[in-house]
């Protein structure tokens, strides 16, 4: 688990850089809108009669209104988009993983249920890091030669439990916990 605490310390130092600059460039472009927006109504307004000008403040206040969610709609959107693109390498780059880190991680796991009878099922991604040395290394598992179609990683079985160690299920149950504390990181304005 030290290598998911790993993982996400380097996601949110790369969602942080990312996230700063696709905000600030997403909110310099709506707020030039809106000021575009507003220097074209007050010419509209300045040439209008005194009972058009206050319906046209209302006018204005509303449209401004309007255009702040907009905005935060926005740039709500953009957030939710950097944050599953983020998940989303997180499981590429788990997945693209050499043998050796492959093994490294499924090492650390397998660890746990030393002098436990396990059944390991690769997913079809990952089954080519399952080496003869390093399956060698855990005689007390069994590693099934079925493997999982379009997964990467790997579940253990031990007595009728699997325990799911595929990357996208993992990312997600990080995220299930990690996002609000992930986002707050990556978007928090520079001060």
């Amino acid at each position: 688990m030290k290598e998911l605490e790993t993982l996400a310390n380097q996601i949110v130092v790369r969602t942080k850089e990312a996230g700063q600059k696709k905000l600030a460039a997403k909110e310099k472009e709506l707020n030039e809108k809106l000021e575009a927006s507003r220097l074209q109504f007050v010419d509209y307004q300045k040439n209008q009669k005194r009972a058009i000008q206050e319906r046209s403040q209302t006018d204005f206040e509303r449209q401004t209104q309007s255009l702040q969610n907009k905005k935060r709609n926005a740039l709500l959107g953009e957030k939710q988009t950097i944050m599953k693109e983020i998940y989303n390498g997180a499981v590429v780059k788990m997945t693209e993983w050499t043998t050796t880190e492959f093994q490294l991680f499924a090492g650390n796991v397998l660890k746990q249920f030393e002098g436990k009878a396990v059944t390991v099922i690769a997913g079809e991604k990952s089954a080519h890091h399952f080496t003869e040395a390093f399956t060698a290394k855990y005689p007390d598992a069994v590693f099934s030669q079925e493997t999982v179609p379009a997964k990467a990683g790997f579940i253990v079985e031990r007595d009728g439990i699997d325990y799911n160690y595929f990357f996208d299920q993992m990312v997600a149950e990080i995220k299930k916990d990690f996002t609000p504390k992930l986002a707050s990181l990556a978007f928090q304005k520079d001060e």
